[in-house]
């Protein structure tokens, strides 16, 4: 019974860590030009600034020359994707 307890709470633990460390990007919009940032992260080198279309198009760089691509709604949301292939969710501030 000790074991199956001990074996509960480790996965519980490894679990909830896995979802604490999860990405939360968020957009800061103005007029046409917008940012994207990790919510958790104050470092400015890790900050995406771009453009985006009437269509929701948008493409943005950070400051080390990598850039996102993709599309975001009216509301906000939306989704984007690197030159590595890793898709970011981005949700307004």
């Amino acid at each position: 019974m000790k074991k199956l307890l001990f074996v509960l709470v480790f996965v519980f633990l490894l679990f909830s860590s896995a979802f604490a460390q999860t990405n939360r990007w968020t957009i800061e919009r103005d007029g046409d030009e917008i940012r994207m940032r990790n919510r958790y992260d104050p470092d400015p080198l890790k900050r995406y600034k771009g453009t985006i279309d009437k269509d929701g198009s948008v493409r943005m760089r950070d400051y080390q020359g990598n850039r996102l691509r993709g599309n975001i709604d009216i509301d906000g949301y939306g989704k984007l994707r690197d030159d590595y292939g890793n898709t970011f969710r981005v949700k307004p501030k």
